[in-house]
Formats: C-alpha cells, sequence, structure tokens
C-alpha cells in the first residue's frame, strides 16, 4: 500500500509553524538570560551599597575595630518580597557585630569587593563581601552582607513577562493566523481546480486553455504547461478525428471496388478472361487501399508530432534513395551529399517520411534524372535539403494547391495517388519546424523543393 501524501495545507502549516515555535524558543531562552543578568547586575549593585555604607561606619578605638551603622545602611535591601537580610563585621577572625554564622573562608584582598552565593539560616543568600584597612587596627576589617534571593526571583519573573510573553504571545497570534491566510493564500488554486474539473466533466472534450490574468504569478508556469499539454492533446485528438473522416471517405470506393469484384466472381459461369480482368481490377483497388491507408496513417502522426531528437540528414537521404530506387527501378537518382555527419532537431522517421515523399513524388510526376542533395549554407550555415527533377514544372496557378488535402493536379491524371504526399510534408514541417518552398527551378524546366532546417548546434552525432 502507498503511503498517503501529505495536503499541501499541512505541509504550509509545517513550514511556517516550526520557524515560528524555533524564534519562540529563542525568544525565550535570550528573554532569560537577559532578564536574569540585569536582576543580578543590579541586585548586585544595591548589595555593594550596602557593604558600602557599614564601611565608611568602620572606625577604631584602642587598636579595636567598631562599627556603628544606621538601619538605612540595610535599608537599600528592603523590597516588597521582605528578603531576609544578615551582615557581619570581622577584624581578623574575630567578630565585631552582626551575625557569627556568616563568615568569610577567604577574605577578598583589601580594597576589594566579592560576590558569591551561600546559604544562611537553610534559605539560599547572596553574599557581598569587602575587605578594608583601618588605621590603628593591626588586623584586617571584612564586612559581609547576605541576602536571601525572593526579590530577585520576583523581578526576574516580572521583566521575563515583559521581555518574552508579549513576543511569543506574538508569535502565537501569528500561528493562529497562519490558518486563514494559506487558506486564503490557496483560494486561486481552489478555483484553478473547479475549473479543471468542470472541464474534464463536460461530455465533449474542452481543450480550451486556462486564463492565466487573476492567477498568481507562482502558479502561472503551472498552467502555461498545463496548457502546452492540452494543446498537444487537441492536436492529436484532431488528428485522429482527421484521420477517421478521411478514411471514410478515401477507403470507400476501393472497398467498394473489392466488394463487387468478389461478388462478380461468385457467380457461375463467369468467362476467364473477366475473371482476369476483375481480379485485376481488385488487386488495383487494394493497391491504393494500402497506399491511401498507409499515407493517412503517416499524415495523421505528422500532424500530431512534436519537435523532439535528431537525426543525420546525410543518413536519413540515403536511406530515402535507397527506398526509392528500390521501388522504382526504371527511375534515375542522383544523391549529393558531403561526407560528413549533417545534424538536425527532429525524429528521424519523421524526417524521411517527408523526403520520400518529396522523392516518390519527383520520380513519378517529374521528369529524369532526380537530384537530392544535401548541405549547409547561407552566413548561419542552416543544415539544408534540396530536391528537383528536370520535368516540365507546373502551372503557377496549381502551385499554391500543391499542400491541400487530396488535391491531385491535371498531371497525376491516371496515377495511383491519393493526394497527400505534399500534405504531409507540410504537416511534418509545421511540426518539426522546418522551413519548405515548392516552385519551379528559375532556369530550366522541373520542380524543386527546398527543405530549410533549424540550427543543429551543440548536437553530436547520433
Amino acid at each position: 500500500m502507498s503511503r498517503a501524501r501529505p495536503r499541501l495545507v499541512t505541509r504550509l502549516l509545517i513550514a511556517q509553524i516550526v520557524p515560528l515555535a524555533v524564534l519562540a524558543i529563542a525568544l525565550a531562552a535570550g528573554g532569560a538570560m537577559v532578564a536574569n543578568r540585569v536582576v543580578e547586575r543590579t541586585s548586585d549593585r544595591l548589595l555593594a551599597g550596602s557593604v558600602t555604607a557599614i564601611l565608611q561606619q568602620v572606625g577604631a578605638r584602642e587598636g579595636r575595630a567598631t562599627a556603628v551603622f544606621s538601619p538605612w545602611a540595610l535599608g537599600l535591601l528592603d523590597g516588597p518580597e521582605r528578603d531576609a537580610v544578615f551582615y557581619s563585621v570581622h577584624q581578623g577572625r574575630v567578630l565585631i557585630t552582626g551575625y557569627g554564622d556568616l563568615t568569610t573562608p577567604t577574605p577578598p584582598a583589601p580594597n576589594d569587593l566579592t560576590f558569591r552565593y551561600g546559604r544562611m539560616k537553610g534559605m539560599p543568600v547572596r553574599i557581598a563581601e569587602a575587605t578594608v584597612l583601618v588605621p590603628g587596627v593591626r588586623e584586617p576589617v571584612t564586612v559581609a552582607v547576605a541576602q536571601t534571593l525572593d526579590s530577585r526571583k520576583a523581578t526576574t519573573q516580572e521583566l521575563l513577562l515583559g521581555l518574552i510573553g508579549l513576543p511569543v504571545a506574538l508569535v502565537l497570534a501569528a500561528a493562529l493566523l497562519i490558518w486563514p491566510a494559506i487558506l486564503w493564500g490557496l483560494s486561486p488554486l481552489r478555483r484553478l481546480v473547479r475549473r479543471l474539473t468542470d472541464q474534464s466533466a463536460s461530455r465533449r472534450a474542452d481543450y480550451t486553455p486556462v486564463s492565466v490574468e487573476r492567477l498568481p504569478q507562482e502558479l502561472s508556469p503551472v498552467v502555461l504547461a498545463f496548457n502546452g499539454l492540452i494543446g498537444n492533446l487537441e492536436a492529436s485528438a484532431t488528428a485522429l478525428e482527421r484521420f477517421a473522416a478521411d478514411a471514410s471517405h478515401q477507403l470507400r470506393t476501393p472497398l467498394s471496388v473489392i466488394t463487387a469484384n468478389l461478388a462478380l466472381l461468385a457467380a457461375p459461369g463467369m468467362k476467364a478472361s473477366d475473371r482476369r480482368l476483375l481480379v485485376s481490377d481488385s488487386r488495383d483497388a487494394a493497391s491504393r487501399l494500402h497506399l491511401v491507408l498507409r499515407q493517412l496513417l503517416a499524415l495523421a502522426r505528422a500532424e500530431a508530432a512534436i519537435a523532439s531528437g535528431k537525426a543525420d540528414l546525410v543518413e536519413v537521404a540515403a536511406g530515402v534513395v535507397r527506398d526509392a530506387t528500390a521501388a522504382f527501378p526504371e527511375a534515375v537518382v542522383r544523391f549529393r551529399a558531403p561526407d560528413r555527419p549533417v545534424l538536425v532537431r527532429g525524429d528521424s522517421t519523421l524526417i524521411g517520411e517527408m523526403l520520400n515523399n518529396l522523392v516518390r513524388n519527383a520520380i513519378q510526376y517529374g521528369g529524369p534524372p532526380v537530384v537530392i542533395r544535401v548541405g549547409q549554407g547561407g552566413a548561419d550555415q542552416r543544415p539544408r535539403v534540396v530536391v528537383w527533377d528536370h520535368g516540365e514544372g507546373l502551372p503557377e496557378a496549381e502551385l499554391p494547391r500543391l499542400e491541400e488535402r487530396f488535391y491531385r493536379g491535371r498531371r497525376s491524371a491516371g496515377t495511383t495517388g491519393a493526394g497527400l504526399g505534399l500534405a504531409i510534408v507540410r504537416s511534418i514541417a509545421e511540426a518539426l519546424s522546418i522551413e519548405v518552398t515548392i516552385g519551379n527551378r528559375s532556369r530550366r524546366p522541373g520542380l524543386s523543393a527546398r527543405l530549410l532546417f533549424q540550427k543543429a548546434s551543440g548536437l553530436t552525432p547520433p
């Protein structure tokens, strides 16, 4: 069983929500770091102010340090959370005032201020310590002030709400708005789907191209490619319908001849000479039936062809000359081509069918010898093929009608042709973007067909 394919809406939601979630996490992490740093720096500054206020009240009496300070020295640390505050003043290891268990394992250097985390009365605290040298006192005096962390935590949470809450709320709001935004953005696609569904549901095939005027620019390449596909399908369907109509029209007469002759051959008492005449007539009708059917198939294929692949004109033309001389042993066909490949864009079978029709027409309706020449010429060195004969040519009035379907000039009366040869040439030339010019020769009698192919740059021999 094949796995269910994800919907386009799901893909778009994932593509939008995942980056927003990553952005929200990054904002939260960055905001937390900023909030903690700001709160710690501000609170440490107040803690340092308390230590400095106590240091300014330290004095000396009879070689011993004294510390008498006002309550406002610790009032700097008062806040809504009513943190517990502890202090101590030590002369060396001797406690002068404060809490005896607020000791300093390693006193800081004189006139230096340090901060550390510790515990007092089982509570986590932030401790600021400073050491000063007091005149008249032999040992250094160390002042320490500790404060619990409740105010810091409350201030950090308040900052986090401001730094993180608003951006995260904006990200969540954007995520909630993605769904209607995606539905609105996909509305042209839904209209396009409805248009194509209605078009495909019609009882008769509708090959009308889809308009790109109201579509977003991103959908235009898809619709243009679809229109190209529709155009190719229409060309194939038109060729098939035309083939069916032409076949029913052109095959009716030879089939009627063969059916009537078979009915006459079944009649008793027919003379042998009459029987041979009916068999010969039936054979000619079958031959014409085969020719018409083959050329109708070639015409249908030519009308549905596209310019693809590559071919060597020298190789294709040489094969056409071999087939023509085998089919018409009495014909005189001359072939001129360079001794190197001449490469063009297009299907070799279709190009061969086109050249085959031109050469056979020249043999059947022109005069010998028939010449086919392959080469490159002009300023752009475009590949070309020229086919001409040495017959009488055609009246100027007939030249514009040569490429009409089933048209047969006055010189083709009595022949077995179907009048499709040059129509096949025209259809293949249009499909492969080949320029075809057919007309009388200028200096000598005869008809000439000139084919100019697209430049075959960048191709290598097949």
